[in-house]
């Protein structure tokens, strides 16, 4: 099992970037001083959070995080009508490999990626 975790400055609004991207409702819940938000799989099981706690701080040039989608079109738009950034639009990884990435910015400044196995999905 893997598990990510996704700093942020401001929870409300990367909870609401998040939301919208993953397409889900995210709760803040409160450890202590530390904030997270949960993000789930299609079977409810968490696979990562949101998270906010004095050190941590985003960043676009560490440790990058990429997710998989079948539709990179459709989730750069969720990505721009959430309020976050196109770092690096879709390109193939390497010639004639049919597998190709894009990075954006999220609201808080960590820099994410996108990867999909075709493209244009059914050539």
């Amino acid at each position: 099992m893997r598990f990510f975790e996704i700093p942020a400055i401001n929870m409300e609004r990367a909870v609401q970037f998040y939301g919208t991207v993953f397409g889900e409702k995210l709760e803040i819940v409160e450890y202590g001083e530390e904030k997270m938000a949960f993000i789930s799989s299609g079977d409810q099981q968490p696979i990562g959070c949101i998270f906010s706690l004095k050190g941590y701080l985003p960043t676009s040039n560490s440790i990058t995080i990429s997710f998989y989608t079948e539709n990179m079109d459709e989730s750069l738009a969720m990505v721009r009508k959430a309020g976050g950034k196109i770092a690096t639009e879709p390109c193939e990884t390497c010639e004639g490999s049919k597998d190709y990435f894009a990075y954006f910015l999220d609201t808080e400044g960590n820099r994410i990626g996108l990867f999909t196995r075709n493209i244009h999905p059914g050539e």
